[in-house]
């Protein structure tokens, strides 16, 4: 009786997402067709077939605003942040996994409660002190903040740093490796899939921000793909079309990658989630 309950469970969260995916896979197409739209079909017609399809919009897009321009700043931003990222939540995690000193249980919770205080809160001291060190309208500012929020990755690399054997380590001082070198060579490596998958939620969640680089970017040259999706959406009635065709292509890449390697998220998952 309770395993068949179990399964019955099973399917009914397995349709609820089925379905959530059909819905998110038709709302894609939706867009996508509706930027092939001139403005004026898409307003007189919103749920009508047209014939007067083009490519228009994207080329305007591409062409006129410089979208690889914007798309470069998103990628400098997202490759900076998550190698500062990695860096510092793994030798955070590694320190509060393997050692044993006093107040490792303040320091788990206070990276616990991270994950419950947006940048957003915290704003005005961030920027006071960005601008004290000349950083305003730098990738280097945006980058630094993005690349220290590191709760999420802290609390699942903690918990699979704790949960290596200590044979490994042993073994590893036996054969004459040093702390650093420990970490490097040995305890590192076995973490990547955890890393991995860290990297990929991480990546998703930087290319889609757009608080921090409105307020921290300020010339046109420095601007990231979502606030050239902001510059259509602020009169949409008026750039509708454009805006449908800019929403598709800041999603086209990051979807890709995550679809891609999907299996591996879920995987550095449960390893850095279950065991603990």
């Amino acid at each position: 009786m309770h395993r068949d309950l179990k399964s019955i469970s099973a399917q009914i969260v397995r349709w609820i997402m089925l379905l959530y995916a059909g819905f998110n896979i038709a709302i894609l197409i939706y867009v996508f067709y509706n930027s092939l739209r001139p403005r004026t079909d898409f307003l007189t017609n919103t749920f009508g077939l047209s014939t007067n399809l083009s490519i228009g919009n994207f080329i305007e897009i591409i062409v006129k605003d410089g979208f690889f321009r914007y798309c470069l700043n998103s990628f400098l931003i997202l490759a900076g942040s998550l190698i500062l990222s990695i860096f510092l939540s793994s030798t955070v995690a590694y320190g509060l996994g393997h050692y044993k000193f006093k107040f490792k249980r303040f320091w788990k919770t206070y990276f616990l409660i991270g994950l419950m205080f947006p940048i957003q809160l915290s704003i005005v001291p961030v920027f006071l002190i960005t601008k004290q060190l000349n950083l305003i309208n730098t990738f280097t500012s945006v980058i630094l903040i993005f690349g220290s929020s590191i709760s999420m990755s802290v609390f699942l690399l903690t918990n699979f740093f704790a949960n290596l054997p200590k044979e490994i380590y042993e073994a590893a001082v036996l054969d004459g490796a040093g702390e650093f070198r420990t970490f490097v060579q040995i305890m590192f490596p076995m973490a990547s899939p955890v890393v991995f998958s860290m990297s990929i939620l991480t990546a998703v969640n930087i290319w889609n921000q757009f608080f921090v680089p409105l307020i921290f970017l300020q010339s046109d040259a420095k601007k990231t793909i979502p606030l050239l999706v902001m510059k259509y959406t602020k009169k949409l009635l008026m750039t509708i079309d454009s805006a449908f065709a800019v929403s598709i292509l800041a999603t086209v890449p990051i979807l890709i990658l995550f679809t891609i390697f999907s299996s591996q998220i879920l995987e550095g998952i449960a390893e850095g989630g279950v065991k603990g």
